[in-house]
């Protein structure tokens, strides 16, 4: 699939679960960038580290900010609307099969998820408020052990 292209679901396809996320460092990055000069900058510079490195483990691209919806065989991920809200399509996904493990850590306001990948890499991703984010990762474990 092509970057930027837009994902449909598949005919009888649902969704399961949505949840918002960031880039592993969003909030630790967003509250240095407060009090510093260019802080939408500073707060790219991290995203482009993080999303390259993401890359190179074979994770899709993403937004800085972006919502996760999972249905029984993938994970979509996509921008939110200018409005915050959940996007009309997604674009780009994971397909479960190419997860081996998925694990959720809480770090006082922040909720932390590791996505380990069947070839031994592993993403994070993190928000603020995480319980639909950990609502996410139950549904998204329990598929992964019944295959």
């Amino acid at each position: 699939m092509a970057r930027g292209e837009r994902l449909e679901l598949d005919p009888g396809e649902e969704i399961l679960a949505v949840a918002r996320g960031s880039f592993r460092g969003a909030a630790a990055t967003s509250t240095r960038a407060t009090f510093a000069l260019g802080s939408g900058r500073m707060r790219m510079r991290a995203f482009d580290v993080w999303h390259d490195a993401a890359i190179a483990s074979g994770f899709p691209h993403v937004p800085p900010d972006m919502y996760l919806a999972v249905t029984p065989r993938r994970v979509l991920f996509g921008k939110p609307t200018f409005w915050g809200r959940e996007p009309a399509r997604y674009s780009s996904a994971v397909d479960l099969g190419s997860i081996a493990e998925i694990a959720t850590a809480r770090h006082g306001l922040v909720t932390g998820v590791a996505f380990g990948f069947t070839h031994g890499a592993i993403v994070e991703i993190e928000a603020i408020r995480g319980r639909r984010l950990r609502h996410l990762v139950d549904v998204v474990a329990e598929l992964i052990a019944r295959n």
